[in-house]
């Protein structure tokens, strides 16, 4: 089950297994035809069609807890570390917890018994997710959006992801979503297509105790649309081409069906 290259998640040092490796480099020889070469990026054109709903604001209320919960985002890389070391001291001002706040002041922001670059816990959930005005989400992002700060620079970056991913096999990134086949070693898992609605749209026909308002069926997308502002960061000068391409394949399926 040994691979030629070092194949690593992006944007994090949480390793990926020898296994996931094995399924990732099984899957790209598999569907390679059906990808697009883009500079470094394979682009996985059937991945990034396939369709969620990212509801966010409405996960609670469907579910016991959101995905940003019950444990630590992925470790930040290093070039990350300072990035964000350097705004605590206004991203604290905007916490609401004086807890998180004190906490932050005499712990700072790392676990060190986790890897370099893993983000404390507070009550099993990340330091920096909190409530805000009746809505649960990250700290970070809230103020890089509140002040004008790059998103994609200062938010932990596997944090910004979902439902896409990034693979890096040593030859090429994968550029991906989460999907059956990918599962098998996306840093997703299985927990998302068997558990939560915004990544099965069967799974929520199939929940008619839901108000329709939630997770609507109409308002379920193609993956790569969620996460445009992050694609377009990262394919530069390719980005509009890909996303045209995209956005033809997806209407011709849509014609079909």
């Amino acid at each position: 089950m040994k691979t030629k290259h070092a194949f690593r998640y992006v944007g994090t040092p949480d390793p990926i297994t020898e296994r996931e490796a094995y399924h990732c480099e099984k899957y790209i020889k598999k569907n390679k035809d059906q990808m697009l070469q883009m500079q470094k990026y394979l682009v996985d054109v059937p991945a990034l069609l396939s369709l969620f709903h990212l509801d966010c604001w409405n996960c609670r209320k469907v579910h016991r807890e959101t995905c940003c919960e019950g444990g630590q985002p992925y470790a930040v890389e290093k070039w990350q570390i300072p990035i964000i070391e350097g705004e605590i001291p206004e991203i604290s001002k905007r916490i609401k917890d004086e807890q998180v706040k004190k906490a932050l002041h005499q712990e700072g922001v790392w676990d060190p018994e986790q890897l370099v670059g893993t983000i404390r816990m507070r009550h099993g959930n990340c330091l920096f997710y909190q409530e805000n005005n009746g809505r649960y989400g990250c700290a970070i992002h809230a103020y890089a959006e509140e002040t004008g700060h790059d998103v994609h620079s200062l938010k932990p970056f596997s944090c910004q992801l979902y439902p896409i991913d990034l693979i890096d096999t040593g030859e090429n990134i994968l550029l991906t979503a989460v999907t059956q086949e990918t599962s098998t070693f996306s840093r997703w898992g299985t927990d998302y297509l068997e558990q939560f609605y915004c990544a099965s749209r069967n799974r929520r026909q199939l929940a008619v105790h839901l108000s329709d308002d939630l997770f609507a069926l109409g308002g379920y997308r193609p993956a790569y649309e969620w996460n445009l502002p992050l694609l377009r960061y990262l394919l530069q000068e390719e980005a509009d081409h890909v996303e045209k391409i995209l956005a033809d394949r997806y209407n011709l399926l849509s014609v079909q069906v």
